[in-house]
């Protein structure tokens, strides 16, 4: 009797069952594929928006296509943040602020010589930087040597002008003729001095450090005084009331002479002031344009 062994065998279709499991498994594979391949897409996308990012914040002199010519100076921020034109809403294509990389006041040296915020080389090398330098400092010393001369210079002529300052001859007074009118009452034809009216009796004095030349009576001039200063010219006092020093007696300017008065040719009180050259005492000049030149102006 043979025995028969029954071999039971898988059956080669799957039930409706399985199928619809292993279907489901496949969705979910797919899911999570699409899934990974939307997550990686977004990685790549902020990727490439930190690359162009970056593109605007880049340490200068490292760009490729940005070249700086000057390093930027200690202090300054390495980072130029330029806006791009497109970000704005118009068009162009990202740069590097010029202005930020090289600032204007900020110039930087070479061994070379002196390289300005341009870039250009304001000295061919170093002895010529030098040489500027030191033709500047002689200049500056000439200057300096200049300036001290015309202030000496200023300072003896102020001392001159103190020195050879003339003082009033009387106090009080009005101009009552001026030099050079003309009228019958003069024997040359015109008056040949000033006349400073004045009270009786006003003292008179020296213009300037004089000798005296002359005194005593004078014929029309009355009274009179002649002063003779240091060049050889001389001044004359007419018309005194009193005369009070004597003839090659050393004056002061401001010392007392005499007073004024009427005597002579003369028409109410008043000093008679006559200037005369050294090189012709005989001719009366104006003088006007004297007490002028030594600081004092009449009107």
């Amino acid at each position: 009797m043979s025995s028969h062994r029954s071999t039971s065998r898988r059956p080669t279709s799957t039930s409706p069952a399985t199928d619809g499991l292993r279907r489901a498994t496949t969705r979910r594979r797919r899911i999570t594929l699409s899934t990974a391949s939307a997550i990686g897409g977004v990685a790549l996308l902020v990727t490439g928006i930190g690359a162009a990012a970056a593109n605007h914040l880049i340490p200068t002199g490292q760009h490729p296509s940005r070249v700086v010519t000057n390093p930027a100076p200690t202090g300054y921020s390495p980072y130029l943040a330029e806006r791009s034109p497109s970000a704005g809403g118009g068009q162009g294509t990202d740069s590097v602020s010029r202005s930020g990389a090289r600032p204007g006041l900020t110039p930087s040296r070479t061994s070379a010589g002196i390289t300005r915020s341009d870039g250009t080389l304001a000295a061919s090398n170093g002895t010529r930087s030098a040489d500027l330098v030191a033709a500047a400092t002689r200049a500056a010393a000439l200057r300096a040597v200049s300036l001290q001369a015309a202030d000496a210079d200023a300072e003896s002529y102020a001392k001159q002008l103190k020195t050879n300052a003339w003082v009033l001859p009387t106090s009080g007074f009005h101009i009552t003729e001026w030099f050079g009118v003309p009228g019958p009452y003069w024997a040359t034809g015109y008056h040949t001095g000033i006349d400073f009216a004045t009270a009786y009796g006003t003292p008179v004095v020296a213009v300037q450090d004089a000798t005296v030349f002359q005194t005593g009576w004078d014929g029309a001039y009355g009274n009179q005084i002649r002063l003779q200063l240091g060049n050889g010219d001389q001044v004359w006092y007419n018309h005194l009331s009193a005369i009070g020093v004597t003839k090659g007696q050393q004056v002061r300017r401001g010392q007392l002479l005499g007073r004024v008065g009427e005597t002579g040719n003369a028409f109410g009180y008043h000093l008679h002031f006559e200037y005369r050259l050294a090189k012709d005492l005989t001719l009366a000049v104006d003088p006007k344009p004297f007490f002028a030149a030594h600081g004092i102006v009449l009107h």
